[in-house]
């Protein structure tokens, strides 16, 4: 496989494997079509490029277990000479089973796709400094019932109310709120704001 030849390295590699190359003019070339599939190798297959030469980055587990997995063939003792294996492997993968999925396979355990989770922020744009919200506070379990004291780009700053007591009513628990005590400062995620739940705060 030829990676990251310069255009008079590539010339010359061309000419070792034989291909009759003619100049028509400077940077304009006529090859024949075995000596095209090269070069579009050398460009990157299938109009993609890659550096090629990351293969040997690529940890041997790894590598034998794309092999054995895809081809059903495996080698015992591959941690005894890992670069001389991983040669093996690659050899045999593109001398054999050299296709167009193959290759992308490759392609993307040297190049892994980056995927980007964008946050939604959307939540922001319905709370204001003063609101009161349900929220999920940093090492405690379920959601508690706070005011928002700052918002930033990418979170808001959140002060719950202590819970003074519980009360079960009509088989229900609701929560008494100490609203005058209010905690220190926590960042918060994500919040909703109360829907048709009764807000019950300690009688002053």
């Amino acid at each position: 496989m030829i990676t990251d030849f310069t255009t008079e390295q590539l010339i010359n590699e061309l000419k070792k494997r034989g291909c009759v190359l003619q100049v028509i003019k400077p940077k304009t070339y006529e090859l024949q079509q075995d000596c095209w599939n090269i070069v579009k190798e050398y460009a990157g297959i299938y109009d993609w490029t890659t550096e090629w030469h990351k293969m040997d980055k690529i940890g041997i587990d790894r590598l034998h277990t794309y092999y054995r997995t895809s081809f059903h063939f495996r080698f015992t003792n591959i941690h005894s000479n890992i670069p001389r294996l991983r040669k093996r492997i690659l050899k045999n993968i593109v001398q054999r089973f050299k296709t167009k999925q193959i290759m992308h396979e490759l392609r993307q355990m040297i190049e892994p796709p980056i995927k980007s989770k964008k946050k939604d922020m959307s939540w922001l744009n319905d709370v204001k400094v003063g609101d009161e919200v349900f929220a999920k506070v940093p090492k405690m379990p379920g959601e508690w019932l706070g005011v928002i004291t700052k918002i930033n780009k990418s979170s808001a700053t959140f002060r719950w109310y202590p819970i003074e007591r519980h009360v079960m009513a009509d088989g229900m628990k609701r929560n008494y709120y100490v609203k005058e005590h209010i905690t220190n400062s926590e960042l918060i995620y994500k919040c909703r704001k109360p829907i048709n739940e009764p807000l019950d705060y300690r009688p002053l």
